[in-house]
């Protein structure tokens, strides 16, 4: 049930559509004699609206608040059992129409994972995720993925697939089992937890939540410190701010439902702040 919620309630988190519905159904009102003036003031409002989201960045304020949360560590001086990249990268459409593999979303999880994995080739490296969808449509990220590496010769032998894992909860758990399985000795060391910089709160708490002692290595931040009125870029406003309604979104929902225990999770964990 939490997962059919949480993916329906994502795709009402657009602000795209529904301000495409909105003027759509306004429109519809203007050709009424009997609600022309309600819709000639609502058309007024959403202008009035969208013009302050396009200006103001709304949106960039909000993700640069998740950006900014954890800070990358030096690995070089860190202790760590092995590093967890989340999928998120390749484009499924792509593939599924085409049998493409494009690295469109977040393409900075993939290389971080190849670079670790090279850097540190006595420590598992491991990728999970399968497809966030909710109907199944014969799609894995992880094992497209392991099949694009291996063809590329990329893949060393120190890479795993978790193939499975279809939200941030399920990765974490699903690695957990992994881990178990495998390296039962290092599951209780820190491992190095990889990806996009506005979905790491999100997923350092459940990965605490879950077991895991984790060390954020937050990568794909594309925000910047200086934040200042956006240009007047409709679609860019009204993107930014979806983007990050939804991720703030994504962290009240796992909180309320008990998947992590810290509404924004942050550095420390909760048991050592207190």
């Amino acid at each position: 049930m939490f997962y059919f919620l949480s993916k329906t309630v994502g795709y009402l988190i657009n602000i795209g559509l529904v301000h495409g519905v909105i003027l759509l159904l306004l429109v519809l009102l203007l050709c009424l004699k009997r609600t022309r003036r309600f819709a000639v003031m609502s058309l007024i409002g959403v202008t009035v609206m969208t013009v302050l989201i396009t200006i103001i960045p709304v949106g960039g304020f909000l993700s640069h608040t998740l950006e900014t949360r954890f800070a990358k560590p030096d690995l070089d001086h860190t202790e760590f059992a092995g590093v967890i990249t989340l999928s998120g990268t390749i484009d499924p459409a792509s593939y599924l129409d085409r049998g493409d593999v494009q690295f469109l979303s977040a393409p900075d999880r993939v290389f971080t994972m190849l670079r670790l994995a090279h850097r540190h080739p006595d420590k598992p490296v491991i990728f999970t995720g399968k497809d966030g969808v909710l109907v199944d449509r014969g799609f894995s990220e992880a094992e497209v993925l392991q099949k694009w590496l291996s063809d590329s010769r990329l893949r060393t032998p120190n890479m795993y697939f978790e193939t499975e894992a279809r939200n941030t909860h399920e990765n974490a758990v699903n690695t957990r089992t992994l881990v178990f399985g495998r390296w039962p000795e290092k599951s209780q060391k820190p491992w190095v937890l990889v990806t996009s910089a506005d979905h790491m709160p999100r997923a350092v708490g459940v990965f605490r939540q879950a077991g895991w002692k984790i060390i954020a290595y937050p990568v794909g931040r594309f925000t910047s410190d200086d934040l200042h009125l956006a240009s007047l870029n409709v679609s860019g406003g009204i993107k930014s701010l979806s983007h990050g309604l939804r991720e703030w979104a994504g962290l009240t929902a796992y909180y309320w439902t008990g998947r992590t225990d810290e509404w924004f999770p942050g550095p420390m964990p909760k048991e050592a702040g207190n």
